[in-house]
């Protein structure tokens, strides 16, 4: 298998930020923050040429979705009973769904 690679200079302000928020968000509760900042981050890699497969497996990328799968309590089981209730309410349905406290 032919792997390709890619470099994130860290001299860069816009990676050194993003890594830096990247790792400090792995603390962090509040997904609206979480999510407004990996967005901020993507956006600003984004303009530096970041692209495709290069932006969405940069290292502050996968932190940050490491992050969110964290905070979700993310399994297969999870991913798929949240399929489950979103067809549920897109067609028009009440859906019932775990909820594990922090």
């Amino acid at each position: 298998m032919n792997q390709t690679t890619s470099i994130a200079d860290g001299n860069d302000p816009t990676v050194k930020s993003a890594a830096q928020d990247a790792n400090a968000v792995q603390d962090a509760v509040n997904l609206i923050a979480i999510v407004g900042c990996f967005h901020r981050h993507l956006m600003a890699l984004r303009q530096t040429g970041l692209c495709s497969d290069d932006l969405n497996n940069h290292p502050a990328s996968l932190a940050f979705v490491s992050k969110l799968n964290s905070l979700c309590r993310m399994t297969t089981e999870r991913e798929m009973a949240a399929f489950s209730a979103i067809d549920c309410m897109e067609r028009g349905e009440t859906a019932e769904y775990e909820v594990i406290p922090l």
